[in-house]
């Protein structure tokens, strides 16, 4: 029996072809995603995003194939039906439990430097007045050590309460002494 054609094609090739860009797609968004995602000021946090609409096309090419090829009992038209249905429900299961979850737990763990203004933190390395040292802050989800220096020109010696009261544009904190 005769596979399907459609524009001369045999349906085998057109999910082979559909396989291979679906691979080459997800290479580019590897290595550009990020990026274009960036121009086009897309989330990504709904259905329809560009992880998954690459996933659906490698799904629907490597389980067309592997139907089109295994499945002699089935035609090519139910196989067509059935491919896009199943490639579908995957798709989505895919993007709400794996895909989504992993996106916002990002989001949540990012933050800026300078929301780190005002906290307080612990002398990991002694500050000389004169000189840097490093601070340890704990946060949430772990723990920030950057560069510090002084912001009275005392020495803050390893282990002090320091709060941060300024940062620089190279990022250095500008720490005082923190009384409790």
């Amino acid at each position: 029996m005769r596979g399907m054609e459609i524009a001369g094609y045999t349906i085998e090739s057109i999910y082979l072809f559909l396989l291979i860009a679906g691979v080459i797609l997800t290479f580019l968004y590897i290595f550009v995603g990020e990026l274009i995602e960036g121009m086009m000021d897309i989330s990504g946090d709904g259905i329809i995003n560009p992880i998954t609409v690459i996933g659906y096309i490698t799904l629907i090419g490597g389980l067309g194939y592997i139907l089109e090829t295994m499945a002699f009992f089935m035609g090519s038209g139910l196989i067509l039906l059935v491919n896009l249905v199943v490639s579908a429900v995957l798709i989505v299961l895919v993007n709400y439990f794996i895909i989504l979850p992993v996106k916002r737990s990002e989001k949540s763990t990012s933050y800026s430097i300078n929301e780190l203004k005002g906290t307080v933190g612990e002398v990991y390395t002694t500050i000389p007045a004169e000189g840097f040292g490093e601070v340890v802050i704990s946060r949430t989800h772990g723990t920030v050590s950057k560069a510090a220096k002084s912001f009275d020109n005392e020495d803050l010696p390893e282990g002090t309460k320091v709060l941060v009261i300024d940062i620089d544009d190279e990022g250095v904190f500008h720490v005082s002494k923190h009384y409790d």
